[in-house]
């Protein structure tokens, strides 16, 4: 039954590349003078295009191995032109065995042709899914890692393969299963027997928190995706400043210990990182270089970046068309999403950065490596623009899906040693629009009204358009320079990707800290619906007594605006009171006056301790403020983004973990608590 399957499989994808290329052939000889296709001796244009097309790619597997073997140690760029080169030649080559039918008039057209027939090939290829699974390139990328693999690890635990889906939370993900975005999940669940537990990541519920404790088992003193530091005088920005957080928990026992990091903001104590943000412009020579080959693999693979720049144009152009179709609807809340570049950020986050953390975590598979650990930021990405129950955000999810099912059977097939999977979100994501949408202006700008004439006041607030992933993927192709890898055309090509990279690093650190006063009196960071205001009149953690003294009403005003659902503020002695409209929690003690503040935010002891929890931090805010939740579920994001998450309310601290069934999962409150479940599964097999 499985030959009959594998048969039946090879004649569908046989059959359905054959046709791909007559319609390539077909479009390339309608686009492009000097080369010509008709019908001839009695058959029709089509059959023509059938036979050419059948003609060509025997023609190309005959041929085209001999000539790209001669130049392949020349580099990806001479590879690459070599390709097309030969698309020249088989053309002609083609042309000439039919006598009729194709015609291609010299070799100009016949090189122009080469290149525009490649270009259409994978733009189609990768618009249908059809990848180049069989194709010279990658029997190039296969030769090239096992001459570099070495000798597998002579042991005996089972691999693990974590993929994190950015952002997706447990009900969001339930309900793209019901309405059918994730058929290869669905197969696991029902056929596999896997099962969907809901875990709560606590707060702050943003990447530089979860990741930390899923990745060490501990997140201490990250209120925040930015935050200030008194006893330094520095703002922290999670992304910019992600070597220094992993620093303050790496020691060599996090869960990626001998393995690998891809895609992700901190690495786990991985040998190898990849497209990490700890380790971009860091890390030991040996690392570097290992960074480099892995890199240059996919450099070796022209189809790969044929066929992605297909799938990134049709995604950004499917962003303004959705877009459009939303102003024409008048869909609200909504976002200008056709300004900032939006639509190519969305196209390099969905689709160029999901197609090469994909190909990387193939790779490390091949290999063997004991365990994988992959993000996927794609979801949470569209969702902060579209909405995280859109069809715009939930359409991410299919491309992560179908890489899902390609991954499952090379793991069956291809790995050398067995692997579980596991699937998980670092957080959740809750929607509503914007405190400012709601109400004309901003937080700040209320809290402001409130503050002496002439104070200074500066903002930080969240950059999360999808910028940073290309900044990662320059940085990468940056390091291949370095390394000395790629040929002498190719260094001239990263050369410029690294000064590329350096621009990119500048522009992002310049925007994410955008509104930062030198010397401000008052700083306010924003993180989804949560603010951490800090008031530097005070060189420790202020008071409420104190804070009233030097901002009379300010507190006052905060509790009774219906935008604000929990303020945190130190009393005299130090210990965090929660406030709300019409209650107060002291958070050391549980003690209760009026109704409970917390209740708005569902399970209030479970939401005791995570606030209890980041109050105490040292570098928790002098206020902590986070903004209702509505009687529809949503909250009121503290900047201008409708998806958010960093606070509490909605579906933002739902996450999510996909796993066997024979995998205990008790309820967890922090995601340092997800920590000792997935070290656990590293465990040797029996």
């Amino acid at each position: 039954m499985e030959k009959t399957r594998s048969a039946f499989r090879f004649l569908f994808r046989f059959a359905a590349i054959w046709l791909i290329d007559a319609v390539s052939l077909s479009l390339t000889a309608w686009f492009l003078p000097g080369i010509g296709l008709g019908g001839h001796a009695g058959f029709p244009a089509w059959m023509v295009a059938l036979g050419a097309a059948l003609l060509l790619g025997a023609v190309n597997l005959a041929v085209r191995p001999l000539i790209l073997l001669a130049v392949m140690r020349q580099g990806f760029i001479v590879l690459l032109i070599a390709g097309f080169f030969v698309n020249a030649v088989m053309l002609r080559l083609t042309a000439a065995v039919m006598g009729g039918g194709l015609t291609v008039d010299g070799w100009l057209p016949a090189i122009a042709g080469g290149i525009v027939l490649a270009v259409v090939n994978m733009i189609v290829s990768g618009l249908v899914g059809i990848d180049d699974q069989g194709s010279f390139y990658r029997a190039v990328i296969e030769s090239q890692l096992a001459q570099g693999q070495g000798g597998l690890p002579a042991d005996d635990y089972r691999g693990v393969i974590i993929l994190q889906v950015d952002g997706l939370s447990y009900y969001h993900l339930q309900d793209a299963l019901a309405r059918g975005y994730m058929p290869n999940i669905a197969r696991l669940i029902e056929k596999d027997g896997y099962v969907l537990s809901r875990t709560d990541c606590g707060l702050s519920s943003q990447t530089a928190a979860c990741q930390a404790g899923i990745l060490y088992g501990d997140n201490d003193d990250i209120p925040a995706f930015r935050w200030f530091n008194k006893a330094e005088n520095r703002l922290y920005v999670a992304g910019s400043d992600a070597a220094l957080i992993n620093a303050r928990y790496g020691g060599g026992n996090g869960l990626l210990r001998d393995g690998v990091s891809i895609n992700n903001l901190l690495d786990g104590d991985a040998r190898l990182s990849l497209l990490t943000a700890t380790d971009l412009s860091g890390g030991e020579d040996e690392e570097r270089q290992a960074r480099a080959r892995d890199i240059y693999l996919l450099l070796l693979n022209p189809h790969f970046f044929l066929r992605v720049v297909g799938k990134f144009i049709g995604e950004a152009l499917l962003e303004v068309w959705q877009y459009t179709l939303d102003v024409v609807r008048g869909v609200q809340p909504r976002l200008n999403r056709l300004s900032g570049f939006y639509p190519l950020y969305r196209a390099a986050t969905t689709v160029f950065m999901r197609e090469v953390s994909g190909f990387l975590t193939l790779v490390q598979i091949g290999r063997g490596e004991p365990i994988v650990y992959t993000t996927w930021p794609g979801y949470d990405k569209v969702a902060h623009f579209s909405g995280p129950w859109s069809r715009h955000a939930f359409g991410t999810l299919r491309g992560f899906d179908r890489f899902l099912g390609e991954l499952r059977t090379v793991i069956a097939h291809k790995a050398p040693r067995p692997y579980e999977l596991l699937l998980l979100s670092d957080h959740g994501q809750s929607s509503g629009a914007t405190f400012k949408m709601r109400y004309g202006y901003t937080l700040l700008e209320f809290i402001e009204r409130y503050l002496p004439t002439g104070t200074v006041v500066s903002a930080a607030y969240d950059l999360d358009d999808g910028s940073s992933s290309m900044v990662a993927m320059a940085a990468e192709l940056s390091n291949i320079q370095q390394q000395e890898m790629g040929g002498s055309l190719g260094k001239v090509m990263t050369e410029g990707m690294r000064e590329l990279a350096e621009e990119a690093v500048e522009e992002l650190e310049e925007y994410e800290r955008e509104g930062v006063e030198a010397g401000a009196d008052v700083t306010f960071c924003g993180s989804g619906n949560l603010a951490q205001v800090y008031f530097h009149a005070f060189p420790r953690r202020a008071t409420m007594n104190e804070l009233n003294r030097a901002y009379p009403n300010l507190i006052d005003a905060l509790l009774r605006h219906e935008g604000v659902g929990l303020v945190v503020v130190d009393d005299d002695e130090g210990v965090p009171l929660a406030l709300g409209p019409r209650g107060a929690r002291n958070l050391h003690t549980g003690d209760v006056s009026g109704e409970d503040p917390l209740a708005l935010y569902g399970d209030v002891e479970l939401r005791a301790w995570q606030v209890r929890r980041v109050s105490d931090y040292p570098c928790a805010g002098d206020l902590t403020i986070i903004s209702t939740v509505y009687p529809d579920n949503t909250v009121a994001a503290l900047e201008e983004l409708i998806g958010v998450h960093g606070g509490l309310g909605g579906q933002q601290t739902d996450s999510f973990l996909l796993h066997p069934a024979h995998m205990i999962v008790p309820p967890t409150r922090s995601s340092t608590d997800m920590f000792g479940l997935l070290n656990a599964r590293r465990d040797p097999l029996t």
